[in-house]
């Protein structure tokens, strides 16, 4: 008998958490243990007009490392505008970390990252790399219900709180010797929990947009099978700085057209997305995918330990560029817009074929 996974999106789980429907400053502060088997992590990214990128992400351990001791790193990865990444991903001494509980304010050695959820400074160096850049919400922090889903009972979760789903940035990027002034847009979400995500999930589809006046951030993932496969779908829809809905329940997938990729698992061009109630509907069409990461999660771990793990599981992520046709069909809003999106499949388990989520 599978176990349940509970969704706190009731006024209950509000109550039962301290929360109220207002996003505070203190939940992008410091949520989670720094021990044994907690994590967390705040996770930064940008696009600018260059053509450039960055994204930085401030954690207390490695993502497959939840059961170690803390174990604090920064992650830095730079995109040139041709296209080319130039990356760190360095480990500092546990004393280095610190984090308040009050508001978002980490720091990692010398890197930083802190605000109010509508405006962030974030500094990062890590070698010849670094970052300075200031985030501008244009979207308010959101979360769907107490933004929480526990796996089996009330004592295991997994938390998500998007503090800037959409918002601008401006600052300075250092790569190649050279400093570059930047102006673009951004995101910046923030994670914790006490389960290992390679144990409670399967796979999962994560994407966000910004078209015309609307930002989107849409969702599937499906449980293990310890938990049924349990559908875990999260959808938010905005126009403008106000948030239109936030309801992920009445969200379907449905992924076709797979093509075989080099490190072993199968990708979809195209990727629908529909979300339908009380006769109101949004549709989200993904198509021309680009690929643009695609990585073997088990380079994260030791070698030694990357080749016992292959013969169990092949976990992998891939991140792509894509076109969206977004249609709303909504009661007071009814637009069609199409434009650029970003999206992302994690496969941990895989046991599920994506194509059925």
């Amino acid at each position: 008998m599978s176990r349940p996974v509970i969704l706190s999106t009731s006024p209950e789980s509000l109550a039962r958490e301290h929360l109220t429907e207002t996003v505070q400053p203190g939940e992008d502060g410091q949520r989670a243990d720094t021990g044994r088997g907690s994590f967390e992590w705040w996770y930064f990214d940008a696009h600018f007009t260059d053509a450039s990128t960055a994204v930085m992400v401030f954690a207390t351990k490695p993502l497959l490392e939840r059961n170690g001791p803390l174990k604090p790193n920064v992650a830095l990865t730079i995109t040139r505008p041709d296209g080319s990444k130039a990356a760190q991903f360095p480990l500092f001494p546990p004393e280095q970390f610190s984090a308040s509980k009050e508001t978002c304010d980490v720091r990692i050695g010398p890197n930083w990252a802190r605000g109010d959820l509508y405006r962030y400074e974030v500094h990062a160096e890590i070698g010849a790399l670094a970052a300075d850049l200031t985030f501008t919400g244009l979207v308010p922090p959101w979360r769907p219900g107490a933004g929480k889903a526990y796996f089996g009972d009330l004592d295991h979760y997994f938390a998500w709180l998007p503090s800037i789903p959409y918002g601008r940035v401006e600052g300075t990027l250092t790569y190649d010797g050279q400093t570059h002034h930047v102006k673009g847009t951004g995101y910046h979400d923030h994670n914790w929990g006490d389960v290992g995500l390679n144990e409670v999930m399967d796979h999962w589809y994560w994407g966000r947009a910004h078209l015309g006046e609307y930002t989107l951030i849409f969702v599937e993932q499906i449980a293990a099978k310890t938990y049924g496969y349990a559908r875990i779908p999260v959808f938010m829809l905005a126009k403008g700085g106000e948030i239109i809905t936030g309801d992920g329940e009445p969200l379907m997938m449905e992924a076709r057209d797979f093509v075989k990729h080099a490190g072993g698992h199968q990708y979809p061009r195209q990727v629908d997305f529909h979300w339908q109630k009380d006769g109101e509907s949004v549709d989200l069409r993904l198509r021309q995918p680009e690929i643009i990461e695609a990585t073997s999660l088990l380079l994260l771990l030791p070698k030694w330990q990357q080749r016992l793990a292959r013969l169990l599981a092949n976990p992998y992520y891939f991140r792509f560029n894509a076109q969206l046709e977004l249609e709303i069909n909504l009661e007071k809003v009814k637009a069609k817009e199409h434009g650029p999106a970003l999206y992302e499949i994690m496969i941990l388990q895989g046991k599920k074929h994506p194509r059925t989520a």
